[in-house]
């Protein structure tokens, strides 16, 4: 057995000793996923004419963000490659439900000022119980948001490379700054993945996504890779 793999008997999903999913499989693993409080993970990008709007709503922007701080897992700005100027918003952010979720990017001063496209809006649940407030960056790496959609026989091809993504992903934890399953609204059905990672470059990021066995074994139709940042609302 490889030293990442730590599939046993009693933990046949292969989760780190340090996971709180160790030994869940089953509907055990489901019950735990709908214990954990409701977090939706919304991105939305700017419209072509945003440069004329976003400095008159910055200020409105900010004081929605941080009226939900207790709120918000991660908040911050969509950037281009090069990091040069922001391109749309995205953030983690615990709503009762859809509804919610959508009215609280309706609320944002930049949807307010019409300078929004519609938002993606998925249900996201965390597999690390970390925040922004409780991890700096590093300053000579670059974060990425990674948007791996499941495909149509993703069910099946999950349980083929479970446990390989497992020990994937133990290889590679301290890359992560958040990752977890993106689910239907009711947190019953597996849509996808979600992962944050800070890496040194996009290619690193596309490496890291390329190199995971759910991608290589087809659980993914569509894979979006956007450069992200902490954004200053609820930062240190």
């Amino acid at each position: 057995m490889a030293e990442d793999d730590h599939r046993t008997a009693d933990n046949p999903g292969g989760y780190r000793p340090d996971d709180p999913r160790y030994g869940l499989s089953g509907q055990a693993l489901l019950d735990y996923y709908l214990a954990r409080p409701t977090q939706f993970y919304i991105r939305s990008h700017y419209r072509p004419d945003w440069k004329d709007k976003r400095e008159k709503a910055m200020d409105e922007h900010l004081a929605h963000v941080r009226a939900h701080a207790d709120r918000i897992q991660f908040a911050g700005p969509l950037l281009k490659d090069d990091g040069s100027e922001p391109i749309g918003t995205m953030c983690i952010v615990q709503m009762d439900d859809r509804a919610a979720a959508k009215a609280y990017a309706a609320g944002d001063g930049y949807a307010r000022a019409g300078m929004l496209e519609e938002p993606e809006i998925i249900r996201f649940i965390s597999s690390k119980r970390i925040g922004q407030l409780d991890r700096d960056p590093d300053p000579a790496l670059q974060m990425f948001v990674c948007e791996c959609i499941d495909g149509p026989d993703a069910a099946r091809l999950r349980k083929e490379c479970a446990a390989n993504h497992h020990a994937y992903q133990s290889s590679i934890i301290d890359k992560y700054v958040a990752h977890g399953p993106l689910r239907s609204d009711d947190g019953q059905t597996l849509v996808g993945s979600l992962f944050i990672v800070e890496v040194e470059d996009r290619a690193a990021a596309e490496k890291l996504v390329g190199d995971e066995p759910m991608t290589k074994t087809g659980v993914f139709s569509d894979v979006r890779i956007f450069r992200w940042r902490y954004g200053k609302s609820i930062s240190h």
